[in-house]
């Protein structure tokens, strides 16, 4: 779930964004996604045809995540070849989708659950990405084990739409809230890093500053996620 910086200028002109600038790129990108994140949701779940189809068509959901993860990896894939202008559109849609996503399980589960998980996620999310940026401890080694973690998680989570069961639906739950929330503090390192290069332009400092939030963004849905499938309960 990590990015190179790309391309940064050889010295830094008045009108070249600086750290402060990036982070602010970062934090409203993410800021962006969990809003849209939301409101999607919100009329999903007041929208009975729409969740109702869902219902009738279960694979539709399985599809609808299937196309998000392919998402995520094709823009990682090609992450230096994008437009700003590209990079925006997707991220844009991608936090569109997650929110189908949200608003068919706010129909699901019980809305405690969601506030519950939500707020136990806002809470594990912030106490990480602080660590992640005061630590002094290198956290870029955790990378490829972190991963492995999360592809474990994925594949699990397919066995588990076709075989079910409490027990490993806990499991799942367990495992995602350890993965995620090591990478939250894995990216947060990260972005702090990518903070301190010298960007060329503004639009190479927002191109970037999309890829840290659409890590960060990423990073506390699946502790939503991964907590609502350990406290969620179901209507």
């Amino acid at each position: 779930m990590s990015f190179g910086t790309g391309q940064v200028g050889q010295s830094r002109s008045v009108t070249e964004p600086g750290e402060h600038d990036y982070l602010t790129y970062v934090f409203a990108w993410t800021c962006l996604a969990l809003v849209l994140t939301a409101a999607v949701a919100q009329y999903v779940h007041t929208q009975a045809s729409i969740t109702n189809y869902f219902f009738d068509n279960r694979n539709s959901l399985l599809i609808l995540w299937i196309v998000q993860l392919v998402m995520v990896y094709a823009v990682r894939r090609s992450a230096r070849h994008l437009s700003l202008q590209v990079t925006a559109l997707v991220y844009v849609v991608l936090a569109s989708l997650v929110g189908v996503t949200f608003g068919v399980l706010l129909s699901v589960y019980t809305s405690s659950s969601v506030a519950t998980a939500f707020g136990g996620a806002a809470g594990v999310f912030a106490g990480m990405a602080i660590y992640g940026w005061f630590t002094d401890f290198d956290l870029s080694g955790l990378g490829m084990y972190l991963f492995g973690g999360m592809i474990g998680v994925i594949t699990a989570s397919v066995m588990f739409l076709f075989v079910g069961g409490h027990t490993l639906n806990l499991i799942i739950g367990y495992a995602g809230v350890l993965v995620f929330s090591l990478f939250t503090s894995y990216d947060m390192q990260r972005i702090k890093r990518i903070s301190r290069t010298r960007f060329s332009d503004t639009d190479s400092a927002h191109k970037l500053a999309i890829f840290g939030a659409l890590n960060l963004y990423l990073d506390f849905v699946n502790l939503v996620f991964s907590l609502l499938r350990i406290m969620g309960g179901r209507r």
